[in-house]
Parts: C-alpha cells; structure tokens; sequence
C-alpha cells in the first residue's frame, strides 16, 4: 500500500465508534490537508498527510490546536503532540492496535475531562516588600545597609538571605494554590519551572466541574494580586494525563 508522500501526521485517537464530523476540517499545511480516519479496531487515529518540510509556525500551530477543540467537543480524545508523524497509515494502524488496551484505558479516564494549565509568578517588587514586611530582621538589616551603604560583600550576603526568604514564600504559595484547586479537579500532573513561574501544574477536571474550577482559581487570582500573577489556561487537551507520545 503506497502511503502519503511525506507520511502520515497524526491529531489524536479516538474510539472507532465515535461519530465524528471531518468533512470541510483542514489540519496542518498550506493549504490545509484534509482529515481522515484510520480504524484499528475499537480505536480510530484522525490523521492527514503530513506537508513537506513541516515547522513549528503558527498558523500550522494553531490549526493542529483547532483539531483537536474539535475533536474533545465531539468526545474524549488521546491528543498527539504537534508535529507526530508516522511512515504511512498502515503504520499508525499498527502501532496503536499494539497499544489498543492501553488507549482503550486511557480514554475511559478521560471522558468528560479536560485539563486546565496553571502557572504562578511572584512580582518583584510587591514580593520584596511582603517579604521584608514580614522578617523582622531583614527589614533592620535593609534599612541599615541603606544608612550606611555596606561593602560588596555585606550586600551579597543581604542579597542571598532575600532569595532564601522569596524561596520560602514561592513554596508557601504554591502549596496554597495547589490545595486550593485540588478539590475540584480529578488528577494533578506537575511540570517543570518554566522561567520565573514557581508553580506550573496542569489539572484533569471534568467538563461539569469546570465552571466551579476556574471561581477556585479566580479567587486565587484575585487573594494573591499583585504579590503574584496567576495565569490559568483552558479547557486544553489532556496532554499531560495521556501518555501516548510514544504511537
């Protein structure tokens, strides 16, 4: 069986026995390249073919993400990452019915659910006056070294007791804003510090249960402003609850 030139790129899998509504849906490419289903039998993989010399570009970006909104608001779907990519469509076949129980089981997890992403980031200055506010001691020490200025050395030393004290209160935050929204969602899957954020944690929670998680997540915002800026994004595909990265 000849295959698409340049492969086969994959969106997300589904149940075969899902209806889904493709016709008219472009995916990646310029111009857009049409959807299609590949059965492998309780499992279906909505693919196109793959474009030439694919790149991490936005608008490539953007209708990968348009792809799967789509396909969560027709059912619960395993999201491939943005530029998958197999042989052909007999490849993907085989690949995901070698995997098929462990899918199945995954996407049982994932009906009715979604993942919402949230990230937290301390502001410098309002950070800095909480903190001294609330020691005491570095607050003398603060106003000392501003009488008489201190050597390089002191200042360092000043410096390094700040960033511990910041430290403390990035974890003190963080666990308040995790035990916050743990409640109302099912699972929690924790990511790497992305730049300054001192929280970056990403929540399965089921669709009836969206509205009351981003209220939880508004009254962080609104308790921890301006101290702290937090950023919730979603509903998302369920990326960081799938595992499927290896089809």
């Amino acid at each position: 069986m000849t295959g698409p030139a340049n492969g086969t790129y994959l969106y997300g899998i589904v149940r075969s026995a899902q209806p889904l509504r493709l016709d008219g849906r472009g995916g990646v490419g310029d111009p857009p390249r049409a959807l299609r289903r590949v059965p492998a039998g309780a499992l279906a993989v909505v693919v196109s073919d793959a474009p030439e010399r694919l790149r991490a570009k936005r608008r490539d970006l953007l209708a990968h993400a348009q792809v799967l909104e789509d396909l969560l608001a027709q059912g619960a779907t395993l999201p491939m990452r943005f530029g998958s990519i197999a042989e052909d469509d007999d490849t993907v076949r085989r690949q995901v019915a070698a995997h098929a129980d462990r899918y199945r089981t995954a996407l049982s997890e994932l009906d009715g659910r979604v993942e919402v992403n949230v990230k937290a980031t301390h502001r410098g200055e309002p950070i800095l006056r909480e903190v001294l506010a609330g020691d005491d001691g570095l607050r003398r020490w603060n106003d000392d070294l501003r009488r008489r200025g201190g050597d390089p050395r002191e200042r360092a030393g000043f410096g390094e007791a700040v960033a511990r004290a910041v430290g403390l209160r990035e974890a003190e935050d963080a666990d308040r804003i995790v035990r916050r929204l743990r409640p109302k969602a099912v699972r929690e899957s924790h990511g790497p510090r992305v730049g300054d954020c001192f929280v970056n944690v990403s929540f399965l929670v089921e669709r009836r249960d969206l509205a009351a998680f981003e209220a939880a997540a508004g009254d962080l915002v609104d308790a921890l402003d301006p101290v702290a800026e937090v950023r919730v994004r979603g509903p998302l595909p369920p990326y960081s609850f799938t595992g499927v990265d290896d089809t």
